[in-house]
């Protein structure tokens, strides 16, 4: 009979659980996503991101900025703009693998006769 083996206990990455508290709300990684070409205005963002509500998108550049990743800029003599920072700048590449790691799964559609 073969001898009883216990499985060292599984335990969760702190640091990996810590950033997806930003980067796993809906909405953030798509926010970071669109600043990635400029900064931009808060009405510019909810037309690019058209199924984003008023409420969550200003939610969600609040936790962006307070998490260190966008900035908000008042720049006269025009409205405020935001921009991301070098930390928000960071994360594009991996934004990108997982963009790249999505349209890899889709299927490919047939072409259309």
């Amino acid at each position: 009979m073969a001898a009883c083996t216990t499985l060292p206990p599984l335990t969760a990455d702190a640091d990996l659980a810590a950033a997806f508290e930003v980067l796993g709300q809906k909405w953030n990684g798509i926010i970071l996503h669109t600043l990635a070409t400029r900064p931009a205005r808060y009405g510019e963002l909810r037309t690019a991101i058209r199924p984003i509500s008023t409420k969550m998108l200003a939610a969600r550049l609040r936790e962006l900025v307070d998490a260190g990743l966008v900035t908000h800029a008042q720049l006269p003599p025009g409205p405020a703009t935001y921009t991301l920072t070098a930390d928000g700048r960071a994360l594009l590449t991996a934004l990108e693998h997982i963009r790249t790691w999505w349209q890899q799964r889709i299927p490919a559609t047939p072409p259309i006769s």
